[in-house]
């Protein structure tokens, strides 16, 4: 956390950001997940208020009270909770500090570890870079996709 005086609090959160045009009365928006309540939504810049404007009670899709018009961008920023101290075998880390890092200056740590199989759906946003250390198995039945304009490159 850049800025940040003192200890770093934990828990800490991650979080995932999607951008959606709208077709012509538009209500639903599949995303790639989030809990529902840990969302904040933007239809054209304008925040959105939970309940009120949307649901997003499946954990998948945010459905609008009201239909979008053609070209409305909704936004949509999700937050999820990551608490280092939690991580187990499936290590993010491996090096000096264990396999949870260094939380103070992260040096230390020589490697940062990924599964190699894709096991969920994908969607690498037009203004994302995405980057994975391969080789890479996409498992059958998911969907890995790369919007244009996004990047993915696999090392």
């Amino acid at each position: 956390m850049s800025g940040y005086i003192g200890s770093i609090p934990v828990p800490q959160a991650t979080q995932v950001s999607q951008k959606f045009t709208a077709t012509a009365g538009q209500t639903q928006f599949t995303t790639v997940g989030f809990t529902s309540g840990y969302v904040v939504v933007w239809l054209n810049g304008v925040k959105l208020v939970r309940i009120t404007d949307y649901t997003d009670s499946d954990n998948v899709n945010i459905t609008l009270t009201s239909g979008a018009a053609a070209g409305d961008v909704l936004e949509i920023l999700a937050f999820e909770t990551f608490n280092p101290a939690n991580v187990t075998s499936s290590s993010y880390y491996q090096g000096n500090n264990g396999s949870v890092g260094d939380a103070t200056s992260g040096k230390g740590d020589i490697f940062r570890t990924h599964t190699q199989t894709l096991d969920t759906d994908v969607t690498i946003g037009a203004t994302d870079n995405a980057l994975a250390a391969g080789p890479l198995t996409v498992d059958t039945g998911v969907t890995l996709t790369v919007t244009t304009g996004g990047n993915l490159s696999i090392v």
